[in-house]
């Protein structure tokens, strides 16, 4: 499963004067904000059955593409990843 969300704002009517109002138990994101949910599977795992670490840079990869892509409103890529430690694995 792969899924994007931006931010969604309530718009409310030109005609009643009132300002923009948020969902319940929404606040302001930032228009380039990406929220990304994946369903990991065990295509995913190494032989210890823990998320790939290989995998998991592609999704934050591809989630910093989509933001990066929405700011400069513009094709983007990712030129460099340096020094990215993980503390723990993942299980599966």
């Amino acid at each position: 499963m792969f899924s994007n969300r931006t931010s969604r704002k309530s718009i409310s009517h030109p005609e009643s004067g009132d300002p923009p109002t948020m969902a319940e138990g929404e606040g302001y994101r930032n228009p380039t904000e990406v929220q990304m949910s994946q369903l990991v599977l065990p295509c995913h795992t190494n032989h210890r059955g823990e998320l790939s670490i290989g995998q998991l840079l592609k999704w934050i990869d591809t989630t910093a593409c989509l933001s990066a892509e929405r700011h400069a409103g513009c094709p983007c890529v990712t030129a460099s990843m340096d020094d990215i430690y993980f503390d723990h694995t993942i299980s599966v």
